[in-house]
């Protein structure tokens, strides 16, 4: 799976994804100030997943069928956040969910999914 990672998301994160073998591309390190909406196009044309904390990514899913996912969790702490994405993503390799043109918003209760 191809992974956008915002700017929003700390850079461990980002380090840690890469140590599981995740395909990542960084906001923060190739695009930094990039809108939203450049953020999309790129995330479209490369068939990536944006993975974010920005709400505004949900009505840009709407707009552009961006794939995406919103992380809503009360904490922003890069091993709880890890905890949550991580269980998600294997969820979705196990499950063989294709997020393609989907959206995702995980908090600590649940996941919703649309699409």
């Amino acid at each position: 799976m191809k992974l956008l990672i915002d700017e929003n998301i700390s850079p461990e994160i980002t380090s840690h994804l890469r140590t599981l073998k995740y395909n990542v591309k960084s906001i923060r390190e190739c695009c930094k100030g990039y809108d939203d909406e450049k953020i999309v196009e790129m995330a479209v044309s490369e068939e990536r997943l944006i993975v974010t904390y920005d709400l505004d990514f949900g009505e840009l899913y709407r707009n552009f069928g961006a794939s995406s996912l919103i992380l809503r969790l009360r904490s922003k702490n890069p091993s709880v956040v890890l905890k949550y994405l991580v269980n998600f993503l294997n969820a979705l390799k196990e499950q063989k969910i294709d997020m393609k043109n989907k959206l995702a918003v995980i908090t600590e209760g649940k996941v919703r999914l649309i699409g």
